[in-house]
């Protein structure tokens, strides 16, 4: 009887200890990991950084682009630039390249291959489509009738530009303007309410500190495939007087303006018109201009509204008189001007 309980007893230990075996065992097997041969040659890609000018390069515009990193040292590695799968340039250092890209529905892939001086192979690849955008702008100053030239952005006045993209999509039709996002800049700030989906027109008033506009405009497509940019750079300029000869006959005489010296010697009287250029007004007769006629410094008359005057010679006399024209716009204190020009009578000259 006690050999038997003790031969139960040492089943039981041998058990228990069998089973504490198995435990530990598996216990080490959980936590066992396998770690590849080549975990410790596994070394991740070096950045290169590449910048692009311009950043948004339009069509047949040449483009530079210059590759850094933090992690290598480029001016050792062996670089190699392709474009469209053709060798344009390789060699030691060769971090700069440069080239021209194609007409707005083209493409240009650019590939940079980099072996560097640890013997890592670094593969870039970049697809450049360009977008064109045209920026125009247009300002309310006023001119005279046939007037040869553009109309200058004066000082105060309202102004537009206008932005008119060429963004191909990818069955290389050209997108709507109506269907492009338009982000406006304006002296490096962005204009956020002029900004927007469809909003290819920038409106503004001249402020009154008058400063030089640097105006940007960078067009997107809905998808973001396609990225165009422009820039206009418009410094304001001060208005200015045009004297014209009105003909009793013809009006006035539009095709040529009065300068320097205008002589009186084959007729007895002469009709002057003052126009002003590029001030705010729709018109010459705006109530908003104030117009000043002085003969030899002195004012003719306390009358501002008139635009035209009549100078006549006095018969037997001889000299030259110095006419001016000031001209001021009661709403906008930087539009000002003033201008003359020498009248001369009695001399036998026919220079005008």
């Amino acid at each position: 009887m006690k050999s038997s309980r003790f031969t139960t007893f040492y089943i039981f230990i041998f058990f228990c200890f069998t089973l504490l075996s198995l435990q530990n065992t598996a216990t080490a097997q959980t936590t066992t990991t396998t770690v590849p041969d080549n975990a410790y040659n596994q070394i991740p890609e070096t950045p290169i950084n590449i910048d692009i000018s311009p950043e948004n390069p339009g069509p047949n515009q040449y483009v530079s682009i210059y590759i850094t990193s933090y992690g290598t040292d480029l001016n050792g590695a062996n670089i190699i630039w392709r474009i469209n799968g053709q060798t344009r340039k390789s060699g030691t250092g060769e971090r700069n390249f440069s080239f021209t890209t194609g007409n707005v529905d083209s493409t240009t892939r650019l590939e940079i291959e980099v072996e560097t001086v640890e013997g890592e192979f670094i593969t870039k690849n970049i697809a450049i489509k360009p977008a064109g955008v045209d920026l125009v702008w247009q300002t309310d100053g006023f001119v005279p009738p046939f007037y040869k030239g553009k109309t200058m952005f004066s000082h105060q006045n309202k102004i537009s530009f206008i932005a008119l993209p060429h963004l191909t999509a990818s069955n290389g039709v050209e997108i709507s303007p109506s269907n492009l996002i338009y982000k406006w800049t304006r002296n490096g700030t962005v204009v956020e309410q002029s900004s927007g989906y469809g909003k290819n027109v920038f409106n503004m008033t001249g402020s009154i500190v008058s400063r030089p506009l640097d105006i940007q405009v960078e067009v997107t497509s809905p998808n973001s495939t396609s990225v165009g940019s422009a820039r206009a750079f418009v410094e304001p300029i001060e208005p200015s007087v045009i004297f014209y000869r009105k003909n009793p006959l013809y009006g006035v005489e539009f095709q040529k303006a009065l300068t320097s010296t205008v002589d009186l010697s084959d007729s007895r009287e002469i009709t002057v018109v003052g126009v002003p250029l590029f001030f705010g007004v729709t018109n010459a007769f705006s109530s908003e201009l104030s117009y000043k006629w002085l003969i030899n410094g002195s004012q003719i008359d306390g009358d501002y509204s008139q635009n035209t005057r009549v100078f006549r010679q006095v018969e037997g006399t001889k000299g030259v008189s110095k006419i001016s024209l000031q001209i001021e716009d009661s709403n906008k204190i930087l539009q000002s001007a003033s201008s003359n020009f020498s009248l001369m009578f009695g001399s036998g000259n026919t220079n005008q």
